[in-house]
């Protein structure tokens, strides 16, 4: 596990931010701020900090196999044992395609996608409906304009923006040239950098996926697009960084342990090209992984081990790990067990915050098939069934409440996928409350600031 101590590669601010606000009180928010004038937020994050055994109610109002919260959109209720407030989303039932990708939450955090509906979390509404869209599971949100979300359709890439009065208009943004098909990305990644200036389209032959820059669309794609075919197409994804610096994704074949691979392309932007091919960085397990550009400059992915153990670990996207041991691979640098060993009858899904103060952040889902519907809560064990928060870089875990999804083997839209918002304000997952055959989202308040401006260092410390 992580001691806290700030990385070596931290800009100055990190550095002296300790000295400056106070070791044992401030610590968390020095990690935030890249540099000493930039507003730091006050944080009071939810969720318990300790790794004991927390069982579900077996009786009461809010007893594990009856509790359901009202079917209201935006009802709420504090979670029993972790003391989190959880919303209710959505309240149709149905089966949503929630996944890791942070394009399911509009850019100012207040609005969430789902099937032909926009959410309103800000008025608890059902803001728009009847909305366009074509593959729901590529179908997103724009990362800096909050009333634009994009979906596919044919050879084109629609603009729907939203209007007053729950109207929108429909425009085609783009088309793929000679009127080519746009094809899936696996519905995992965004297909937009978290500053909203690349984006990442597929189409045509093999290979098949391309990287434009938003402020020159005429210039045409990059040099060297990557395969499609043995992400997207074989049970995989691929998508960008949030920092655009990197085509990323996962490859469901191969691996030294035939357990697929995760895969990287770095990004040449000055000559607008891509590798040529990609670096392999991690085999140990299946393909529940999320993708962070963290504070310290580089991009990880927080994916599970579970070769012979069952863990999370914080992945360096560019280390080679082609050919290598588990041994190895753990051992590569800036490669770091996060949480674990967990028990093994635990699965679970992962996703991290794209920007903002809170861009170290990961949230993941512990599932447990054993927790069929109706069962009992005795025996329990830490983690089990849980959605937790994990600072990526400083190790701290916080959990926040159990996802109360039953029978997670029995039907797909039960396994507890979750996607946080792109600032790390909503953490939504996917629960069926013990209910069989329906399902519907549900999500925690997480990252609330409230701006300060940290102390200014004397004038020979500051950076040039």
């Amino acid at each position: 596990m992580f001691s806290g101590k700030l990385s070596g590669n931290r800009s100055l601010a990190g550095q002296l931010c300790r000295a400056v606000l106070g070791a044992c009180v401030l610590t968390a928010l020095c990690s935030l701020a890249p540099t000493f004038g930039q507003s730091l937020p006050s944080v009071n994050l939810p969720g318990l900090l300790d790794a004991l055994l927390h069982a579900p109610p077996a009786t009461g109002p809010f007893a594990y196999n009856n509790f359901v919260p009202a079917l209201s959109v935006g009802a709420s209720y504090t979670d029993p044992v972790f003391g989190t407030t959880v919303k209710r989303v959505t309240t149709d039932g149905a089966f949503d395609n929630l996944y890791a990708r942070n394009m399911w939450w509009n850019a100012d955090e207040t609005r969430y996608w789902h099937y032909g509906k926009v959410m309103n979390l800000a008025t608890n509404t059902v803001e728009y409906s009847g909305m366009p869209n074509g593959d729901t599971s590529n179908t997103g949100f724009d990362p800096v304009d909050p009333n634009v979300y994009y979906y596919f359709s044919g050879s084109s890439i629609h603009k729907v923006t939203l209007q007053g009065g729950g109207t929108w208009t429909d425009t085609v943004y783009f088309t793929a040239p000679g009127g080519a098909t746009i094809k899936d990305l696996g519905g995992t990644l965004n297909w937009f950098d978290a500053s909203g200036r690349y984006m990442l389209v597929r189409y045509g032959a093999e290979p098949s996926v391309y990287i434009y820059d938003r402020q020159n669309m005429a210039a045409g794609p990059y040099a060297n697009p990557a395969n499609g075919a043995v992400t997207a197409d074989s049970n995989g994804y691929v998508g960008l960084s949030p920092d655009g610096q990197y085509i990323i994704g996962y490859e469901d074949v191969g691996g030294v342990y035939g357990m697929g691979q995760g895969v990287s392309w770095k990004i040449n932007h000055t000559n607008r090209s891509v590798a040529a091919s990609p670096t392999i960085f991690w085999s140990l397990c299946g393909d529940h992984g999320a993708f962070t550009s963290a504070s310290d400059g580089r991009n990880y992915m927080i994916v599970f081990n579970c070769h012979n153990f069952d863990e999370i670990w914080r992945v360096d996207i560019t280390n080679n790990a082609a050919g290598l041991t588990e041994n190895q691979q753990k051992a590569l640098p800036n490669n770091q067990r996060l949480l674990g060993p967990l028990d093994w009858s635990v699965t679970g899904h992962l996703t991290t915050v794209a920007k903002g103060p809170f861009a170290d952040w990961a949230f993941f889902s512990t599932e447990d098939s054993n927790d069929g519907f109706n069962g009992g809560v005795s025996p329990w064990f830490p983690y089990r069934q849980e959605i937790i928060g994990l600072n990526v870089m400083t190790g701290e875990v916080r959990r926040l409440a159990h996802h109360r999804s039953r029978s997670l083997g029995a039907n797909y839209f039960y396994q507890c996928r979750l996607s946080v918002s792109w600032g790390g304000k909503f953490v939504g997952w996917a629960s069926n409350f013990n209910q069989s055959g329906v399902a519907n989202i549900y999500a925690v308040l997480f990252a609330v600031t409230t701006a300060i401006t940290p102390p200014q260092p004397p004038k020979d410390l500051r950076v040039q």
